[in-house]
């Protein structure tokens, strides 16, 4: 046991310095933090719980300590305010502040440092925890809530109203509320909005995938259809020149009957010429007094011209009625000529074979549009080889990127869905409370987090170095407990550590108070009037 202590004085030789020098006060303040975190070891009664890793629980509070005396602390006064008391002046409404009609959680959280509720336990004093928690989550805090044991976190979280994103640090495993649940539920979320992305982009995943393979069908098709609209073009042509050839063939009899239409056509022509100009003399005569002995003649005239005209007319309708009979015959002999018919039949089936390809292609692009929606802007195409060719163009180009962009979602979700600690950091510094055991809250995975409220729950039982571990990350705390409770050890044996174990230049009452005393009493016992607050129920 001297060997022990001596290693105290030699490893704390360096920190003790003149405590009589008012610039020391708070050095010998965090020298004295050191050596309680070292005498704790010590003087904890039984062994050690196999749930907790002394080791660690010991440096996460030098930790602590190492932050309160370089000063890298959320709140910069907070080693004046435990060293010495000092608490910051209160800018607020002081008046309102401490007006018997202002409760006592306006009152916490409008104190600029440490605010202090003493209380004892009951529903009173959950109900006001809860409060104080919710009003300063409501206005975009960040809320830290610690207590000595993971019980006491437990009574305050499990109380808390829904709304806030609460995460506990301090639940092991995969539990309500842990963080890893939280985690799990932020990729489940995750999973669950891409969900739908994906599903649109799976086609367009594989080699080769569904998606390209409607593509290909499409341009088959186009190519198809493109070869058998030349057939049908070769057939149309070829069934015009049989139908030519066979009515040249076969049309001896129309064509002689076309000749007499024509010749009757042009004596009704001739006819009718004669009778209008025998028509025009025999007016100019009439009206000549020179001529009238002409009129007779030109009458008689006009009169068999008239005549001939009749039966040139009644001639020329029975070369028509010959010529249409005639014609009707050769369209009925040529329709129904063999060669005539074979030809009609292979340009049908040729066209009919176009028009099916151009149907097929027309399908694919349907299915391709159904693809491309939601994953893509689907142009608008025509139901036509050209309409159809560039929308095979448009596919053919997002071809690659949309397989790329499939394939990056499909790993980018594997990767997602696969258990990660990746998201714990981020978790915890955008929820709005965090909870854990005093201790807890200085684990190394949690990075440097900072709080704007702490709620220190059960204040009264915890010793100030381990309170420091969750002071140190909040610009504003909260202490809950209640006065008048048991010593955290034992005096006499405090004592007789201290006497025995305290090395040369060390405060010995100083280091039996942070040994014996809690942070609740330390504080309470110090703060000024609107600093703290007491509930007798």
């Amino acid at each position: 046991m001297p060997a022990a202590g001596h290693n105290y004085g030699e490893r704390m030789a360096s920190t003790l310095v003149d405590l009589e020098h008012p610039s020391n006060r708070n050095e010998g303040f965090c020298a004295a933090l050191e050596l309680a975190v070292a005498a704790a070891r010590e003087l904890e009664p039984g062994p050690v719980p196999a749930s907790r890793d002394a080791g660690l629980d010991e440096r996460v509070q030098r930790d602590a300590i190492l932050r309160l005396r370089s000063g890298a602390t959320a709140n910069p006064g907070l080693l004046s305010l435990l060293a010495d008391g000092r608490f910051a002046e209160h800018f607020g409404d002081h008046e309102a502040d401490d007006r018997d009609g202002a409760d006592e959680v306006s009152r916490a959280l409008a104190v600029p440092d440490l605010f202090c509720l003493a209380s004892p336990p009951g529903t009173t004093r959950t109900l006001t925890v809860l409060e104080i928690v919710r009003a300063a989550a409501e206005r975009g805090e960040r809320v830290l809530i610690a207590a000595p044991t993971a019980p006491g976190v437990e009574a305050i979280v499990s109380r808390l109203p829904p709304g806030a994103t609460v995460i506990r640090t301090d639940q092991a495993g995969s539990g309500p509320g842990s963080i890893t649940a939280a985690a799990d539920g932020v990729q489940h979320r995750v999973l669950s909005r891409s969900q739908a992305a994906a599903r649109a982009l799976e086609p367009w995943l594989g080699e080769p995938s569904p998606a390209l393979g409607w593509l290909r069908r499409l341009t088959t098709a186009l190519g198809e259809a493109a070869e058998a609209r030349e057939r049908a073009e070769r057939a149309v042509a070829h069934r015009d020149a049989t139908t030519r050839d066979t009515r040249l063939r076969l049309g001896a009899a129309a064509r002689a009957a076309e000749q007499a239409r024509d010749e009757a056509g042009a004596v009704v022509t001739g006819t009718a010429g004669e009778v209008e100009r025998l028509t025009a003399a025999l007016r100019r005569a009439e009206g000549s007094r020179l001529r009238r002995w002409s009129t007779g003649g030109l009458r008689r005239r006009l009169s068999d011209a008239v005549r001939v005209a009749a039966v040139a007319r009644s001639a020329f309708h029975q070369t028509i009625a010959a010529y249409e009979e005639s014609a009707h015959s050769l369209d009925r002999a040529v329709e129904q000529d063999g060669a005539v018919r074979a030809a009609a039949d292979r340009a049908a089936f040729a066209d009919l074979a176009a028009l099916r390809a151009l149907e097929s292609a027309e399908r694919s692009a349907h299915h391709l549009t159904r693809l491309l929606d939601g994953v893509d802007a689907a142009p608008k195409w025509t139901a036509d080889p050209a309409g159809l060719a560039g929308f095979a163009e448009h596919c053919a180009a997002r071809e690659p990127v949309l397989r790329g962009r499939a394939g990056l979602l499909r790993e980018w979700r594997q990767r997602a869905a696969r258990p990660t600690r990746q998201l714990h950091p981020e978790l915890l510094r955008y929820a709005d409370v965090v909870a854990s055991t005093c201790l807890g809250a200085g684990r190394p995975e949690y990075g440097e987090l900072e709080f704007d409220l702490l709620v220190l729950e059960d204040a009264a039982r915890i010793p100030v170095p381990a309170a420091l571990v969750p002071l140190v990350r909040a610009r504003r705390a909260v202490l809950v407990g209640e006065t008048r409770r048991p010593l955290l050890r034992d005096t006499e044996v405090v004592r007789a550590w201290v006497a025995a174990r305290c090395p040369a230049g060390a405060d010995p009452d100083e280091l039996a108070a942070l040994l014996t005393g809690s942070v609740f009493e330390r504080v309470v016992a110090r703060a000024p009037e609107r600093n703290r607050a007491v509930t007798l129920w």
